[in-house]
């Protein structure tokens, strides 16, 4: 049987300095050539973005919106492809195999929601990167790791394919960077839904689908800060983001916690006494120093997710909001990452 298509969704904006790595990313697998797609929505790059991307094959479409989740909505119309991959910019996919892989396990599976990405260290990583990213493997936020549900292991084949249970209630934030979608779980959201991962992916829990794959070892790469300056930034961008969510969509992922255990989780990482145990002892466990960074972590997310809080009602309006929020956009991005050899 022919494999089934696979359509890529890039949201960009001024990726130049980043795109190529994640696009030679999608090109190195050794899934046939044929059956994947490439769609970018771009949202205004005055940088080299969009030749980028046409050079490696994509489909370059307006955003008008600039923001990432209407270029998703954008590129889903676009896209021909039975699944889709959430992809950004600041993503590499490791290894050749990774689609191949993710495909067998979906087609093996058809009740499962996605395939779901590990976030995997990169030699030469920024110990920073290294902490948001594989250390915490859930939305670069120590706030957002202790607020979410884990899923639960359910069964692991020889071939490293693990089968997780969802919490029924959504409480679990995914769905962006190496996310495999079925395109008919998409198709089936009601009209108008935003394309956030904080939005769509929830319900699509709440409704039923509570299988998610992963396979041991694979996973993207996630260039997403190198210093502690872009990382404030990044978490100062993410609660704008998340706040303008809010306002088109209340059953976001933590909406089952209530406001008392956010407050309570918000607390816990303001006061760093927990976190500084919490950090030593994942560094003594794990034997990784790279937790001892954990403290900090969750004082700079407490002050961005404030800033970003105050950003965003000094905007007054939706409008505005998306405004401050393509502003903030400018100044969290991530750095420069590495040409890819071609």
């Amino acid at each position: 049987m022919a494999p089934p298509k696979v359509t890529f969704i890039l949201p960009t904006l001024n990726a130049a300095q980043i795109l190529p790595r994640c696009l030679a990313s999608i090109r190195r697998q050794d899934y046939p050539a044929e059956a994947c797609e490439i769609v970018v929505a771009d949202g205004g790059s005055t940088d080299r973005t969009r030749a980028i991307a046409a050079e490696y094959g994509a489909v370059v479409l307006d955003n008008p919106q600039r923001r990432a989740e209407p270029g998703k909505q954008l590129a889903f119309a676009r896209a021909t492809g039975e699944y889709l991959v959430f992809l950004d910019a600041d993503n590499e996919i490791a290894g050749t195999d990774w689609l191949r892989r993710a495909m067998q396990a979906l087609t093996a599976r058809p009740e499962a929601l996605g395939f779901e990405s590990y976030y995997l260290k990169k030699p030469g990583d920024a110990r920073l990167n290294h902490y948001v990213t594989a250390l915490l493997q859930c939305s670069s936020d120590p706030i957002v790791r202790t607020l979410s549900r884990m899923p639960r292991l359910v069964e692991e084949d020889a071939q490293g394919v693990q089968v997780f249970a969802l919490p029924a209630d959504g409480a679990y934030p995914t769905g962006a960077n190496g996310f495999i979608f079925r395109r008919a779980y998409l198709e089936a959201l009601p009209a108008g839904t935003s394309f956030h991962e904080a939005t769509f992916f929830p319900d699509l829990i709440r409704g039923g689908r509570r299988t998610l794959l992963k396979i041991r070892g694979c996973g993207i790469y996630h260039f997403y800060v190198t210093n502690w300056s872009d990382y404030l930034a990044k978490r100062r961008y993410t609660m704008v983001n998340y706040l303008l969510r809010k306002e088109e969509h209340t059953g976001t992922w933590d909406a089952g916690g209530g406001r008392l255990r956010r407050a309570a989780t918000v607390l816990y990482h303001a006061t760093l006494v927990g976190p500084l145990m919490e950090g030593l002892a994942r560094a003594i466990a794990a034997g990784d120093p790279t937790w001892l960074l954990h403290p900090l972590a969750s004082a700079l997310s407490v002050l961005g997710n404030a800033l970003g809080y105050l950003d965003y009602r000094r905007a007054g309006s939706s409008e505005e909001g998306i405004k401050a929020s393509v502003r903030l956009h400018r100044h969290a991005s991530p750095p420069p990452a590495p040409k890819p050899d071609r």
